[in-house]
């Protein structure tokens, strides 16, 4: 049952990354194209807000990719000293930790893409609405509330077995 869940949730966080790698070549091409058009020509109106909501859906979709991959920031060095048993109660409380804020932070940008979309807030120049990059992000860290739900099973398995999970 848990490779089913690893597996679903490794399919849908690599299908997320690989948005936020295309909201990656926008943001390239846009600067990249603003930067030759504006010697020439004038710069490209609204560049400014394209790469700010593609920079926001980049962060938003890439983060859970970045978790499943151990690509963040750990303190491995003093905790891999440790048995097994306490690196898996450290990774539980850091994971229940993680998650409470990663549940807090979808839910709240959930409420505000709402709040956004009933204001019809958009972008100054180029009018486009905001709500839907900001429910992107606030699926980017579904995703990793999800991925931290899973690293919280395996290290319930390691503290209760006293060994590396499955």
């Amino acid at each position: 049952m848990l490779a089913i869940f690893e597996r679903l949730v490794q399919g849908l966080t690599w299908r997320t990354a690989q948005v936020a790698q295309i909201a990656l070549v926008v943001v390239m091409a846009i600067t990249v194209s603003n930067v030759f058009i504006r010697i020439p020509y004038r710069p490209i109106g609204g560049a400014v807000e394209l790469v700010e909501m593609s920079g926001a859906v980049l962060l938003g979709l890439g983060v859970a990719y970045t978790a499943i991959m151990k690509g963040h920031i750990m303190v491995g060095v003093l905790v891999e000293r440790f048995s097994p048993r306490v690196q898996g109660l450290v990774e539980l409380i850091v994971s229940i930790i993680a998650l409470f804020f990663s549940y807090i932070l979808a839910r709240e940008l959930l409420f505000y893409a709402y709040d956004r979309m009933l204001a019809g807030y958009e972008t100054g120049h180029l009018k486009i609405p905001i709500a839907p990059s900001i429910y992107l992000v606030a699926f980017g860290f579904i995703m990793l509330a999800l991925v931290l739900l899973l690293d919280l099973i395996k290290a319930i398995i390691v503290v209760a077995k006293g060994s590396e999970a499955p």
